[in-house]
């Protein structure tokens, strides 16, 4: 068990806060957060825990292997050995599996309140994870958020008590001493100006780039462009603009471009909030898997509520798709040089 080591990857690496404020003693709270086992039992999130191996007397030495699961769709599993305990004050553990780092709780009072501070110090070594982290970060760190928020509350709930507060806070999203004011990156706010002008410039590489790959492809190309004119203008204009026949309406032209570039903005949002901290490579990277994001959503997850997108799967469409996710992040990596 080792703790976090030294990565190249900022993105892939968590210092994530907890805070609890408990209306209770402070020795009911320490037992039931000692007592790990039997955490599925109140904590919602948590799955397993099972013990590896027992420490001495006090609980030092001792493993556990812990699984757990947010909001999002995927578990996360490691094993935790105890380095230190400090009765009524401290709980020190090294993580290693899924996440490798350190775990620390610290206990103190403040009149009838009780105050538990979690202070997680790790780095994914799930090759997905951190192959999307630069852009899937946040929704990391809100999952982290989530399940340590159903924590405060389920522990309430277990000892009758009542949650005065918590929080939690991104350690590693607060900008460095030298940052100059006045940066974009401030307080991790989103320039919108480089979510329009990415999500603009990018959408209008992608249509460009279907174009081509259509008539590469052999495909007649008015047809094809009148069609998924119409499989856009539908999701304002309802399905019956899908009907022959498939003449030159401008009001469908109209309506499609504009949903077309308002989603390629809307997609900009999140490269445009790291997307200026990637490397070249990362970048490419970065942005052909958004794509591949994108289309997954656009072509599977959307055909559930309006079915007729299903004619666009092709690998045209997806090639687009990843020609919009390398463009959307080299444009915000772009704006962000320049700025």
């Amino acid at each position: 068990m080792t703790r976090v080591r030294p990565t190249e990857d900022p993105a892939a690496e968590y210092r994530l806060l907890t805070v609890w404020r408990l209306e209770a003693p402070l020795d009911d709270i320490y037992a039931a957060i000692h007592d790990s086992l039997h955490w599925p039992d109140w904590w919602p999130g948590v799955i397993e825990v099972a013990t590896i191996a027992d420490g001495d007397a006090e609980g030092v030495g001792n493993i556990r292997h812990y699984a757990w699961q947010g909001r999002l769709p995927y578990r996360v599993t490691f094993a935790v050995c105890t380095t230190r305990i400090e009765a009524l004050t401290a709980i020190e553990g090294n993580a290693c599996g899924d996440l490798e780092g350190t775990g620390r709780w610290n206990f103190s009072c403040q009149g009838p309140i009780s105050i538990v501070r979690y202070e997680w110090h790790v780095r994914s070594t799930r090759w997905w994870m951190n192959l999307i982290s630069p852009l899937a970060r946040p929704l990391f760190v809100r999952n982290h958020a989530w399940v340590m928020s159903r924590g405060g509350e389920g522990l309430a709930r277990r000892l009758g008590v009542r949650l005065t507060s918590q929080e939690n806070i991104d350690l590693t999203a607060a900008a460095p001493p030298n940052a100059k004011r006045g940066s974009r990156w401030e307080g991790g706010r989103i320039d919108p100006a480089m979510a329009l002008i990415a999500g603009i410039a990018a959408g209008v590489l992608a249509t460009g780039a279907q174009v081509v790959l259509w008539w590469l492809a052999g495909m007649p190309l008015a047809a094809t462009l009148l069609r998924d004119a119409r499989l856009t203008a539908a999701l304002l204009l309802g399905p019956s603009v899908l009907t022959p026949p498939s003449t030159l309406r401008w009001d469908i032209l109209l309506v499609a471009t504009l949903i077309h570039f308002a989603l390629s903005v809307l997609y900009a949002l999140l490269p445009a909030a790291v997307g200026g901290r990637l490397r070249q490579g990362e970048a490419l990277v970065a942005g052909a898997a958004y794509g591949a994001l994108i289309y997954a959503v656009n072509l599977y997850g959307l055909t559930y509520f309006f079915p007729w997108f299903a004619v666009a799967r092709d690998w045209v469409t997806l090639a687009a798709h990843l020609v919009f996710g390398v463009a959307l992040v080299g444009a915000c990596r772009l704006y962000a040089g320049r700025r």
